[in-house]
């Protein structure tokens, strides 16, 4: 299933790996500054350390306040205009300025829903979902195999996948009486016989 659809696109909060992944090539690209002059090596400076500040804030909680690091970046890009490159679009000042819009819509719209990392970490609970994850594809898409006799739909498994999170969540609702509980029950009710 594609990002836009299936289950995992109805729960709000989105996983680790996508903030992750931005700050990391937001990272790699600001690596890749030029600082033939001063004023450019200066702002190369400015803008790794920003970067930095601005992993240190979303994994602490304070995606809010990563605006501050954002327009503190944003202050110093004029260094890079006119940055020579063989095409305009590849030079790394203009892959910065994208990979950054790109950042800071995607905290817009979710900074609500992250959580504080480092608190979770601290607290011995689970930060990341990669092992869950990789479980779900690795079900999923044996199961959407061509070659598998009995082949999902896509809307089969959105399906299939939105009953069995409710039904582990004990969110499937009451239609069905008390005959699903949630898998992480600690006290399961005793069967009762009918």
């Amino acid at each position: 299933m594609s990002g836009s659809e299936g289950a995992g696109s109805r729960q709000r909060g989105p996983a680790t790996r996508h903030v992750a992944m931005r700050l990391q090539h937001l990272k790699q690209i600001a690596g890749t500054l030029l600082t033939d002059d001063p004023a450019r090596g200066a702002a190369k400076a400015v803008i790794v350390e920003e970067v930095e500040r601005l992993h240190w804030r979303i994994w602490n909680g304070k995606a809010k306040d990563a605006h501050i690091s954002i327009d503190r970046i944003r202050a110093v890009m004029h260094h890079f205009q006119g940055e020579p490159d063989q095409r305009r679009s590849s030079a790394p000042s203009r892959k910065l300025w994208t990979a950054l819009r790109a950042l800071d819509s995607y905290l817009i719209g979710q900074s609500t829903w992250l959580v504080n990392y480092a608190e979770r970490h601290r607290a011995g609970l689970r930060v990341g979902t990669a092992m869950t994850e990789g479980t779900a594809n690795f079900l999923v898409n044996r199961r959407m195999n061509k070659s598998q006799q009995m082949r999902w739909s896509r809307r089969g498994a959105d399906l299939l996948l939105q009953v069995r999170c409710a039904v582990y969540n004990g969110t499937l609702g009451s239609g069905f009486g008390q005959k699903f509980h949630p898998a992480n029950d600690p006290c399961p009710p005793m069967a009762i016989a009918a």
